[in-house]
């Protein structure tokens, strides 16, 4: 018994330095989980984000592509009526 007592009396600085070392061990794992799972919802939320975004691009260049068909075919329904009025103009000048 008086060896053993000796033995721990000896070993207890390493013994607790190992316990020490285990704990540090198990928090750095905990930490490291608790990151990765952050990561992924960030990773996750950025990703619904970019979608989101994609979506609301491909609508803005659908209504773009609407509104530009309209004011082409407004420009050239107004160069109808002008080269209808310049021949209007023309046929009334004398010659």
């Amino acid at each position: 018994m008086q060896e053993l007592t000796t033995q721990i009396r000896d070993w207890w600085a390493v013994m607790l330095s190992l316990l020490g070392l285990a704990v540090w061990s198990v928090r750095l794992e905990a930490r490291a989980r608790t990151n990765t799972a952050a990561l992924d919802r960030e990773t996750a939320r950025l990703a619904e984000e970019i979608r989101a975004l994609e979506a609301r691009w491909q609508r803005q260049r659908a209504e773009d592509l609407t509104a530009r068909q309209r004011d082409r075919e407004e420009t050239n329904a107004l160069l109808r009526e002008l080269r209808a009025d310049i021949k209007t103009v023309l046929q009334r000048v004398p010659r």
